[in-house]
């Protein structure tokens, strides 16, 4: 078990909904919890970062650092958080070797506020629990936004943060025409503190909106302001480009860790918002985003009963069953992507839906044609069996009275056919000498499908 869950489960923080209520602990066991829970996931992060030497230089196209969208850090609507931790499980059961989890915990050394502490851990929690199966099998890496540079190479990260931030301070100004903000007065306010409210374009803004509370100065309202009975005014100006800053920030926080501390662990970064790659693309280019994975991982996901259905835990054990096809499922996927990539870098929904309707589902109508003419052998064959076992119980050639369980075993036979015929048929020989299994490359995917439809309801 991970150590971070094991101080969770300490505290009773076991399920998906305790992560809410760590809000009403005390002050001084909320502060505890996150201390312990830093220091775990931070003395976790310093051992796996200290292994980095012994990997490749290449970055590993199967080895991501999940975007701020992606591990549920834009919502703060619980279904919608749990919703995002899914996709990214299911995402990393599916492709990845290694998805490094940044979560927001700071560092407790550096302040001493039970609210502040009791947020976050609620947000670590959640994903700690959400994904506790891949982070126990080492698939999910979560670690703290901090990264282990000596001075040198602190310098320069400093230098490359300062670069960042000011490409995204630019980029506020100019995106303000795109967006309404609006200001709501404490008073009139939900929360009861100072409000900002933010709409536009879904592209840099979860759902299209954003919420933003805040403790304003004595300063900051202006005496011009008029407010609807709401007590909202639309702001402009600097004031609104200060709350588009925040949105920008938060990309620009995630695209210098990326730089300074995923590019060390050889990873991609993953995102399903094309906003919170802008800045890297600027920087590096596109072949650090996994943006082509991130489509067909979409496509795949609407296209075959594969990550709605079935459970994380269940996609892992089927990974493990079948390690060698899920190998050459992904290097089929990877050899597919690789080959669209030269022509053209970014692949959108419509090059993706391309390629699995000439690529991977004829290999699927294939498998399944194969399965079926070999799974109706199967059927003669064990049916067959069957009848000779219980005309020889019939006749008495067992000798003596034949014993309860013997019957049992010959009624239940018949029940468990259909079971065995999945992997009868996939593991009989075709007729150029290769298992179904070994001779296509998306017997994996094949096997997700079916399993999908055999669960209980469907």
């Amino acid at each position: 078990m991970n150590q971070g869950s094991e101080i969770l489960e300490k505290y009773g923080v076991v399920r998906d909904f305790d992560s809410l209520l760590v809000g009403k602990f005390e002050d001084r066991k909320i502060l505890r919890l996150h201390n312990e829970l830093y220091s775990a996931v931070i003395a976790g992060q310093k051992k796996e970062y200290a292994e980095a030497d012994n990997n490749p230089p290449e970055i590993d196209p199967f080895s991501f650092l999940a975007s701020r969208a992606l591990r549920a850090g834009l919502c703060g609507a619980f279904e919608c958080r749990m919703e995002k931790l899914d996709l990214l499980g299911r995402y990393a059961a599916l492709y990845a070797n290694r998805v490094i989890l940044p979560l927001h915990l700071s560092d407790p050394a550096k302040f001493d506020d039970p609210k502040r502490a009791a947020g976050e851990v609620a947000e670590a929690s959640l994903a700690f629990l959400r994904l506790r199966p891949l982070i126990d099998a080492g698939l999910i890496v979560p670690v703290v936004m901090v990264s282990f540079h000596c001075v040198h190479t602190q310098e320069w990260c400093s230098r490359m943060t300062d670069i960042v931030h000011k490409v995204a301070d630019e980029a506020a100004k100019d995106m303000q025409g795109d967006y309404c903000v609006e200001y709501q007065t404490p008073d009139r306010s939900p929360s009861g503190r100072s409000t900002i409210y933010i709409e536009g374009p879904d592209d840099f803004l979860e759902h299209g909106s954003m919420v933003q509370l805040f403790d304003e100065g004595k300063k900051w309202r202006q005496k011009s302001w008029k407010f609807d009975r709401e007590g909202k005014v639309e702001i402009r100006g600097e004031r609104k480009v200060e709350a588009l800053r925040y949105i920008l920030n938060g990309i620009a926080n995630d695209t210098t860790f990326y730089l300074a501390y995923g590019r060390q662990r050889n990873t991609r970064y993953l995102t399903n918002l094309p906003s919170e790659a802008f800045l890297l693309d600027l920087l590096t280019g596109d072949d650090e985003v996994a943006a082509s994975s991130q489509a067909l991982n979409a496509y795949l996901s609407h296209s075959v009963p594969l990550v709605g259905e079935l459970s994380i835990a269940r996609l892992l054990k089927l990974r493990r069953e079948e390690r060698d096809s899920f190998t050459r499922y992904r290097l089929a996927i990877q050899r597919i992507l690789a080959e669209v990539s030269e022509k053209k870098k970014r692949i959108g929904k419509k090059e993706v839906k391309e390629l699995f309707r000439d690529r991977i589902e004829p290999e699927l109508t294939k498998m399944k044609s194969e399965l079926y003419q070999e799974g109706r052998r199967q059927v003669r064959r064990i049916t067959g069996g069957i009848a000779t076992i219980a005309a020889t119980i019939a006749f008495g050639a067992f000798g003596g009275i034949v014993p309860v369980a013997t019957k049992l075993a010959v009624t239940a036979a018949g029940a468990m056919v259909g079971g065995r015929l999945l992997t009868r048929a996939a593991e009989a020989q075709c007729e150029h000498g290769a298992t179904v299994k070994e001779k296509n490359d998306f017997y994996f995917l094949l096997r997700l499908s079916q399993d999908a439809e055999n669960q209980p309801g469907q």
